[in-house]
């Protein structure tokens, strides 16, 4: 049976996604945290840590980051450019990547940024994809994978010394 936060109703088949002992899901207690949260203090931890990574002479990119053309990552992308920041922006690509997806990918390159987009071999991920929903349940857990794997990778192959990754 899956199990449902109690507050926002969201099934826990998300990976990386745990629940309080009021079955509350770790996105909304991170939301309820917010307040909390010493914003001035974290903009100076940014700036710090995105200076550390900064191409000096602008020849290379500063930062990866893992776009999926959802609020996040394009959130991401609009922070990295406010900071004068040379984001590479990756997408693994999804099974089947909806027209509205397709559109906001779109919108993240005519921010001005290099996109580079991960498609593995179709036939292949049919098979894990069988496999996936089979063993553990969830059709999606391939893409869950590439999506946490691919900018690991591209990172390494470009060179690329930041990643930045983010939720909720």
């Amino acid at each position: 049976m899956i199990r449902y936060c109690t507050r926002c109703l969201y099934p826990e088949t998300k990976p990386d996604l745990w629940f309080d002992d009021r079955r509350v899901r770790s996105a909304c207690l991170s939301h309820e945290r917010r307040p909390e949260v010493d914003w001035a203090a974290r903009e100076r931890e940014f700036e710090k840590v995105t200076d550390r990574y900064r191409s000096r002479d602008g020849s290379s990119y500063d930062a990866l980051v893992p776009v999926s053309g959802g609020k996040d990552s394009t959130y991401q992308v609009l922070r990295l450019l406010e900071h004068g920041l040379n984001p590479l922006c990756v997408t693994a690509t999804t099974d089947s990547l909806t027209p509205i997806g397709r559109r906001n990918l779109a919108n993240i390159r005519a921010l001005g940024v290099d996109h580079v987009e991960v498609t593995v071999n179709p036939v292949l991920r049919r098979r894990i994809n069988r496999l996936a929903l089979t063993e553990i349940g969830d059709i999606s857990w391939p893409e869950h994978v590439l999506i946490f794997t691919v900018p690991v990778r591209v990172a390494t192959q470009l060179r690329v010394p930041l990643i930045v990754w983010g939720e909720n």
